[in-house]
C-alpha cells in the first residue's frame, strides 16, 4: 500500500497548533486528552476560528458517526509524541465496528520539552492570536463535562447539518465558504443585549453555552 505524502510545512504548522492546543488545554484544566476528543477540539477550533478572523488549519472533514478525525493531525500528534514534546497515557483499543479495532490513548504536553517551542510562539504576532483563541476555546469547553465535549459536534451547526450524509465530506473552508458555526457564533452574539459587548471570545463561550443547552434538550 502507498505511503501517504504529507506536506512538511503544513506538517509543521499541525505540530505547532497541536502544541498550543495541549497548552491551553492543560491550562483549562482538560489534560489529559483522548485521541476522540482531541480531534473534537481540533474540529471545533477549525470551525470557529473565523469568529477570531483566522483561518482553519483544515477546511475539511470526513463527517463520521463517532465524531471527527483527522489522519494527518494524529500522524503530527504521534510524531511530536516521538521527539518527547507530547506524552501519552491509558494506551488501549477500541472496537470500529466490522471487527476492526482502533488505537485508544490520551495525550498532554511535555511542559519541560516545549516550554521554549511556546515561548516562541507567543512572540510571533500571527501565533500568539491563535494561541490568544484557543485559550478562550478551551476555557469554554472546560464549563462543560467531558461526557457533554465527546458530543459537543452532534449540536454543531455545521456538523449536525442533515445536508451532509455520514460518509460525506463537510467542506466548510476548502472549496466552499459554508461554515454554519461561525455564522451560528456571530448570529448568537447579535442576540445580546445591545448595551454589551461581545467579541470573539464572548462569541466562542455563548456557542458552547448554546452546545450545551441543545444537548440537554433546550434551545
Amino acid at each position: 500500500m502507498q505511503e501517504t505524502v504529507l506536506n512538511p510545512l503544513e506538517s509543521v504548522r499541525r505540530k505547532v497548533r497541536l502544541l498550543i492546543l495541549l497548552s491551553a488545554a492543560r491550562n483549562a484544566g482538560l489534560v489529559p486528552l483522548p485521541a476522540s476528543r482531541l480531534h473534537i477540539l481540533a474540529y471545533l477550533a477549525d470551525v470557529l476560528s473565523p469568529v477570531w478572523n483566522l483561518d482553519p488549519y483544515d477546511g475539511k472533514v470526513l463527517k463520521r458517526p463517532d465524531g471527527p478525525f483527522f489522519p494527518e493531525l494524529q500522524h503530527d500528534l504521534d510524531r511530536l509524541v516521538g521527539t518527547g514534546m507530547a506524552t501519552v497515557t491509558d494506551v488501549g483499543h477500541v472496537s470500529i465496528g466490522q471487527e476492526r479495532l482502533r488505537v485508544s490513548s490520551s495525550y498532554s504536553i511535555n511542559t519541560d520539552l516545549s516550554s521554549d517551542v511556546l515561548q516562541y510562539i507567543e512572540e510571533t504576532p500571527d501565533e500568539a492570536v491563535a494561541a490568544e483563541f484557543l485559550r478562550e476555546l478551551m476555557l469554554a469547553m472546560s464549563a462543560m463535562s467531558d461526557e457533554d465535549i465527546d458530543r459537543a459536534f452532534l449540536q454543531d451547526a455545521t456538523y449536525s447539518n442533515k445536508k451532509a450524509g455520514s460518509g460525506t465530506v463537510i467542506d466548510f473552508a476548502e472549496w466552499t465558504d459554508t461554515n454554519f458555526s461561525a455564522l451560528a457564533a456571530d448570529r448568537i452574539g447579535q442576540l445580546v443585549p445591545t448595551n454589551a459587548e461581545v467579541g470573539p471570545s464572548e462569541k466562542v463561550h455563548l456557542y458552547f453555552r448554546h452546545l450545551q443547552r441543545r444537548l440537554h434538550g433546550g434551545r
